[in-house]
C-alpha cells in the first residue's frame, strides 16, 4: 500500500502543510478553489455563448440571401 502525499501550499520558496495552516487559510483555499473553478465555468459558458451568437448570425446571413432570391425569383 502506498501513502498519499499530504496536500502541500508552496508560496515563494516555503512549502506548507495544508493540514497545519490555520482554519481561516484553509477557508481561504478552498473559496479561492471554488472561484478558479467557477472563472473557468464562465469561459466555457462565455464561449458557447460566442458560438451561439455566431450561429445565429450565420443562420439569418442566409435566411435573408434565401428571401432575397425569393423576391428576385418572384419579380423575374
Amino acid at each position: 500500500m502506498t501513502e498519499q502525499a499530504e496536500p502541500t501550499l508552496q508560496i515563494g520558496e516555503t512549502t506548507y502543510i495544508v493540514s497545519d495552516l490555520s482554519d481561516e487559510v484553509k477557508d481561504m483555499l478552498s473559496l479561492h478553489q471554488q472561484a478558479q473553478e467557477m472563472a473557468v465555468h464562465a469561459k466555457r459558458q462565455a464561449t458557447i455563448h460566442d458560438l451561439s451568437c455566431e450561429n445565429l448570425a450565420a443562420r439569418i446571413e442566409k435566411a435573408v440571401k434565401e428571401a432575397e432570391e425569393s423576391d428576385v425569383k418572384a419579380a423575374g
